[in-house]
């Protein structure tokens, strides 16, 4: 049963006995006891007695739902209380303020706003995670939530559901950071109270995802330069853009796409991180030395008409809006992808996408001793520790091989 007591007051849950629906559903209720006094709050949920009695073991649906707005309710209740106790300002009626100091801040409202926003800046791979997350929640819980009722409880328990569904910890984070975005943002704005807030130590804190991110070994990467399919020809064109990828810098697929031939000066190709521009107030170029690789994979994959307007990669010439621009490099990069898995498959190696092109470009420099500040610098990071944090999986590995020579006998 959901009970709280903190500093003389006490939070309880109420069944109201004295009046019942023809149903026999009757009104369940929060009451506050403090200094020999009471007060009732309605929760707008009402259970019969045997439900009522049996709430948190009955696994009948409907029963589950009222529980878990119960729970939304007893915890937002208890965030105010805590607030109010801490500020020594705690009443009955400065617990009425609360309750009506802030706008209805529905989880669904929030959402769809950010993500028009996205939308509007032309961030679409952004807006796609908040969508993606805001139906995630709203699968988890089906109610019309409130930001107040996002409790560390609520969200133990969408992150149980989230891994019982097979959702990996990076998906799992990306989503709740969405969440937390919001949350942060609307306190901000004053909108919501931070006594509301779930997150950060001692609360709820978002699990850290830990992708595989495989470098590929020198010799793995030309056996993959090296690999031509007999059946396939498309497999020669899409494996030229992740070498393209590998060579130049480890860059994305919407940096490489969106490269025009006014973006190369002698031996040196320099761009602007798509992934930061809108996130950064300092603009910082990454520039690749243009290498006889790359060279020739322009010329034998890219626009054949190379004037300074043109795009290296004419995938993006037809596309009139930045939508159908970022629905188009979706499409290469699944492309790519697909034609990389089947030379992984040919080759009997690890899978190989085009994000591992990025993280085998900094890896190789790594292994190769090139200092921390020029792989830093070549990725376009905007400071070590970023670079650090990305090359943490190269170190379990070098761990992992030195442990091993320990019993090489």
């Amino acid at each position: 049963m959901l009970s709280y007591t903190k500093e003389g007051v006490t939070l309880n849950l109420f069944h109201e006995n004295r009046y019942a629906t023809k149903d026999n559903l009757k009104a369940i209720k929060l009451v506050v006891y403090f200094r020999r006094e009471r007060k009732y709050f309605p929760t707008g949920v009402s259970l019969t007695n045997e439900d009522f009695a049996q709430l948190f073991m009955c696994k009948k649906k409907d029963v589950l739902e009222k529980r878990q707005s119960l729970e939304s309710t007893f915890y937002k209740f208890k965030a105010i209380i805590d607030h109010l106790l801490e500020k020594s300002k705690f009443s009955f009626d400065n617990i009425e303020r609360q309750l009506g100091q802030y706008e209805n801040l529905f989880l669904r409202d929030c959402f769809e706003k950010k993500i028009k926003e996205f939308r509007s800046n032309n961030q679409f791979g952004s807006a796609s995670n908040y969508d993606l997350a805001l139906k995630t929640f709203e699968k988890f819980d089906s109610r019309k939530l409130d930001l107040k009722h996002i409790t560390v409880d609520w969200l133990k328990k969408l992150e149980r559901h989230m891994l019982e569904n097979e959702r990996s910890y990076t998906t799992i984070s990306i989503y709740i950071r969405c969440l937390r975005a919001i949350m942060n943002d609307v306190i901000a704005a004053e909108k919501l109270d931070r006594s509301f807030y779930p997150f950060g130590r001692g609360k709820y804190e978002i699990p850290i995802g830990e992708g595989r991110k495989l470098a590929l070994p020198m010799q793995t990467i030309k056996r993959i330069f090296e690999f031509e399919s007999l059946t396939d020809p498309t497999i020669s064109k899409y494996k030229d853009l992740w070498l393209f990828s590998y060579l130049c810098n480890g860059a994305n697929f919407k940096d490489i796409l969106h490269l025009k031939f006014k973006n190369i000066n002698g031996n040196e190709i320099s761009f602007l991180r798509g992934k930061t521009t809108s996130t950064s107030r300092k603009k910082k170029s990454v520039v690749a030395y243009l290498t006889d690789e790359m060279r020739a994979i322009i010329n034998r994959t890219g626009n054949p008409v190379q004037l300074p307007d043109n795009y290296i990669f004419p995938y993006l010439a037809t596309c009139k809006t930045p939508e159908a621009e970022h629905k188009m490099v979706q499409d290469v990069i699944k492309r790519t992808n697909d034609r990389m898995e089947r030379i992984s498959i040919a080759l009997e190696i690890p899978k190989v996408t085009t994000y591992t092109a990025r993280h085998s470009f900094a890896t190789v420099l790594k292994r190769s001793g090139a200092h921390l500040s020029f792989i830093s610098e070549s990725l376009g990071h905007s400071d070590l520790k970023t670079t650090e944090n990305y090359l943490a999986s190269f170190e379990t590995e070098e761990r992992e091989k030195n442990a091993r020579l320990l019993m090489a006998f």
